[in-house]
């Protein structure tokens, strides 16, 4: 990142040109040199011609530019002169420029003397709020056009002065997008589908929130990041497109045993595996785009279908009570293993927070190495907060170079395997409840014995008051709720809900919110009851 100074010259431009093309004036050695709307030789002579066309009052003349490279950026005189011009050329396009590079003092920089005054008469508005011929305009096209040719550039953020966060704490909110971004590009290449890609998300630390917009937050963050924000191209449908374009199917026999309980999934299965063969065939080097999203559902169902197979034959599942049984040991699997991750928590937040901290050092230490050069060119450089971050970080973690950082960030890998296999076991097993539920709820279905049902989502389950085979479940659109065994519902995972399954005639208890027995109500009558409040809502939010 260039830094940038600019200053007034009063009384004429000649003292300033001379001084910057001229080696006796000022000591250092000039290279490159480059004008704009006008011949640097002949410069002054311009300058004052165009002075006095416009009659131009006042004793500022001109502008002394001043744009310092860091000896870090590979950069040669003639890059470093050609970025001064392009400089000049888009900000002060009607403007005459003389832009002289120096090569001394162990770094190059610019030297720039702009007129003052425009090639149709215009001063130049060098307030602060001009957006783009104030400072801050100059700053950052210095920037984006010396980014083009490899130059670091400082990060740009802001920190206030906080009772309750500290500048590393700001500093962490403002670079959530980054390391997430990071993390991104490091994770979706290893995956082949979606599922997989959040998984991994979840492994490396992150709460993922699933959606029509995918969401993630890490460790520190106080709200949800939604993925489309962080780039157009982790919205969901691209993600999809991302993944159905990598088109990594294996259509291999299916070797399980028929039985009465998967007929009817091994029948499915055989069908979806046809329908994507001969899309295959049919549409070889050809692009439909509708239809390629139709054929990545049928592949997505293909594999869950295979992936439900696959675990009731692992399982040896022949029966509903087989599959129910199955289903509370999973959830007394996660259960146990959630406790004992809890119980852990902390020790695993602080491994995290210092991996973490670490590698926030080993982001910043360029930074801080540049800052250290700009002000050895000029001592009145402001040192920007991230050196005080990274001057604390190196504190409290008690390193003081970057081989000390990456020893620290090696010395808890295994803890972190740990961690992140803990947490792996916790998806596996989440992921084949699910499947399993999926399974459970059809079979319901099919049974015929259970006539009405009643969807909710998971934030109707009351957990304080739930059991380990009863859910207490709020109804939805009341505050009315009732206790039901955990095996008549069922959790769909492709819609995030869960399904109440209810008996037509049998009589079920229903509490007030404050547990209060209210009545016995039947299935069909509560399914009713549902749907009325929900009528009730409904006509209150039609106005």
């Amino acid at each position: 990142m260039p830094v940038t100074k600019r200053e007034a010259h009063y009384g004429s431009p000649k003292e300033l040109i001379n001084y910057i093309l001229d080696e006796k004036y000022n000591g250092e050695k000039v290279g490159q040199v480059s004008g704009v709307n006008c011949n640097p030789e002949t410069a002054l002579l311009e300058f004052r011609d165009i002075q006095r066309k416009y009659n131009m009052k006042g004793s500022r003349v001109a502008y002394h530019i001043i744009q310092s490279f860091s000896p870090k950026d590979d950069i040669t005189e003639e890059q470093a002169n050609e970025i001064g011009k392009r400089l000049c050329e888009e900000l002060y396009p009607d403007y005459q420029c003389i832009i002289s590079t120096h090569i001394d003092k162990g770094h190059i920089h610019n030297h720039i003397c702009l007129n003052a005054i425009s090639l149709d008469g215009r001063k130049l508005e060098d307030r602060l709020s001009n957006e783009k011929e104030g400072l801050y305009g100059l700053s950052d096209t210095s920037d984006k056009i010396a980014a083009e040719y490899g130059c670091f550039i400082m990060p740009r953020k802001t920190y206030l002065k906080s009772k309750t966060k500290d500048y590393y704490h700001q500093y962490k909110e403002q670079s959530w997008k980054e390391k997430i971004k990071e993390d991104i590009e490091g994770i979706l290449p290893k995956c082949d589908s979606l599922d997989e890609f959040l998984d991994e998300l979840s492994i490396a630390g992150y709460e993922v929130r699933r959606g029509k917009n995918l969401s993630v937050k890490c460790l520190g963050m106080e709200r949800f990041a939604r993925l489309n924000t962080i780039h157009p191209s982790l919205s969901t449908n691209s993600l999809y497109s991302y993944f159905k374009n990598k088109d990594n199917i294996d259509l291999s026999e299916i070797n399980i045993q028929e039985n009465n309980f998967n007929i009817d999934m091994l029948s499915k299965i055989i069908e979806s595996r046809d329908a994507i063969e001969k899309s295959s065939i049919q549409t070889e080097g050809k692009k439909y785009s509708e239809y390629q999203k139709t054929r990545y559902q049928e592949i997505k169902r293909f594999y869950s279908l295979k992936q439900q197979l696959e675990f009731l034959d692992k399982y040896n599942i022949k029966s509903f009570d087989d599959i129910e049984k199955q289903i509370e040991f999973k959830r007394s699997e996660i259960k146990s293993k959630n406790i004992t991750l809890k119980k852990n928590k902390k020790e695993y937040d602080e491994i995290l927070q210092k991996t973490e901290k670490a590698q926030d050092y080993i982001r910043l230490y360029k930074v801080y190495e540049y800052a250290k050069s700009y002000q050895e060119q000029d001592p009145k450089y402001v040192m920007p907060k991230e050196v005080e971050i990274f001057l604390n970080l190196q504190n409290e973690l008690q390193i003081n170079s970057l081989d000390e950082a990456r020893s620290l960030i090696k010395s808890t890998r295994q803890e972190r395997i740990d961690i992140n296999k803990a947490k792996k076991e916790i998806l596996d097993l989440q992921r084949e409840l699910n499947h399993l539920d999926t399974i459970k709820e059809e079979k319901l279905i099919q049974s015929g014995l259970f006539i009405h049902n009643i969807k909710f989502g998971g934030n109707h389950i009351d957990y304080k008051k739930s059991k380990d085979d009863i859910y207490c479940i709020i109804l939805p659109y009341t505050k009315e709720k009732m206790y039901i065994p955990k095996k008549y519902t069922a959790f769909n995972e492709k819609y995030q809900y869960y399904t109440l399954f209810l008996v037509d005639d049998k009589e079920y208890e229903l509490y007030d919110e404050n547990d209060n027995k209210i009545q016995n109500i039947t299935g069909k009558e509560l399914e009713e009851h549902v749907l009325e409040k929900k009528k009730e809502i409904d006509k209150l939010y039609s106005y």
